[in-house]
């Protein structure tokens, strides 16, 4: 396993953590589906994305307050890998809770999944709250289309591999079947015009993120990508929900992830932010976050989860209510009152803060 794939699967386990008791606790029943499942365990007997799944939801803290049935489904079509797997968790999960188990698939994904949503559909059934992390390693047989199909049921979501790399080389004629599949567009080949690798690069991962959303109706898509020691863009991680707490919790759980290794990542919701902000000591990025706050909102009067709101969706921090301290502890205070509190510097739920003209 190398750092990216480990920081890959940290980024995985820690958005699972806060996932599992969201839905488990409010659904009849939820569905985590790995469409590249691989055998489930490295060479350095490194745990693969089914058994952390697996584990993140059995050893959960809140595990007993989960109402849910959770379904675990792993798709792979290699049998060497597959026979793997099925040994692997029949070793690692013997007795499971009554209301988790799961099912192996040694199938293609594309079809398989295509093949679901029409029994679905041909029911007048609805799809269960999904949440799909799709890792393949290249860029064939994961259509656009069928994500799309998926993300358009409520409280669907997806974390997926984009191998931007692999796309940005092997644009050529014999790739254009697969590449249209891929972006569910011909647009792609505009890259073709673009002769500077940044340029390209851009242009992919953007026409990428832009047809999650025309295709899957996804409502915030970001993509965060996983840089070499070189500083050599590797791959792309795109996320794709309806729901901005769905997004915050994927921003919290990239934080989570230890920069100090060989690998780091981009949030390219500023684009003019190179690397995704260490938030492990708010001096770095607290000042920052709060002019921002302050610029969007100077003159109004907000409650606290429209400035929330604003800031997991459409910046690039996490939201902290030390932001809004902050701004009230400027030798000239940003905020001039706050309605709807018993102390000072804080900000309790449905509170209005009004800011400096």
């Amino acid at each position: 396993m190398d750092h990216h794939t480990r920081a890959k699967h940290e980024i995985l386990e820690n958005y699972l953590k806060a996932w599992f008791p969201i839905l488990a606790t409010t659904s009849g029943r939820i569905i985590y589906l790995d469409g590249f499942a691989g055998p489930g365990i490295y060479e350095g007997g490194e745990e693969g994305s089914p058994l952390i799944a697996l584990r993140t939801a059995i050893e959960h803290i809140l595990k007993p307050r989960f109402k849910a049935e959770i379904r675990f489904v792993f798709i792979e079509r290699d049998l060497g890998r597959v026979s793997v797997l099925r040994t692997v968790l029949d070793e690692h999960f013997r007795e499971l809770p009554s209301n988790i188990s799961y099912e192996i698939l040694d199938r293609e994904f594309a079809p398989t999944l295509s093949s679901v949503l029409d029994n679905i559909e041909n029911m007048g059934a609805k799809l269960a709250p999904t949440f799909a992390f799709l890792d393949p390693f290249g860029f064939s047989g994961l259509p656009m289309d069928i994500i799309g199909r998926m993300l358009n049921y409520d409280r669907c979501e997806v974390l997926i591999t984009f191998m931007s790399g692999f796309v940005n080389r092997f644009t050529d004629e014999l790739r254009e079947p697969a590449l249209d599949e891929l972006f569910a567009t011909d647009e792609w080949r505009e890259i073709r015009e673009l002769e500077d690798s940044e340029a390209r690069r851009r242009f992919l991962i953007d026409l990428y993120k832009k047809q999650l959303g025309n295709v899957g109706g996804a409502t915030y898509v970001r993509n965060f990508e996983m840089i070499g020691k070189h500083n050599q863009p590797i791959y792309h991680l795109v996320y794709g929900t309806k729901h901005w707490k769905g997004l915050e919790a994927m921003k919290e759980a990239m934080w989570r992830v230890d920069r100090r290794g060989t690998y780091t990542f981009s949030d390219i919701t500023d684009v003019n932010q190179k690397f995704l902000i260490d938030y492990s000591d708010e001096k770095h990025w607290l000042q920052q976050a709060a002019h921002v706050v302050f610029n969007e909102f100077k003159g109004q009067a907000k409650t606290v989860e429209e400035v929330h709101k604003f800031v997991v969706t459409e910046t690039p921090y996490i939201f902290r209510k030390s932001i809004l301290k902050h701004l009230e502890k400027m030798e000239i205070p940003k905020i001039v009152d706050v309605s709807g509190r018993r102390r000072r510097f804080t900000y309790p739920k449905g509170c209005y803060i009004r800011f400096l003209d």
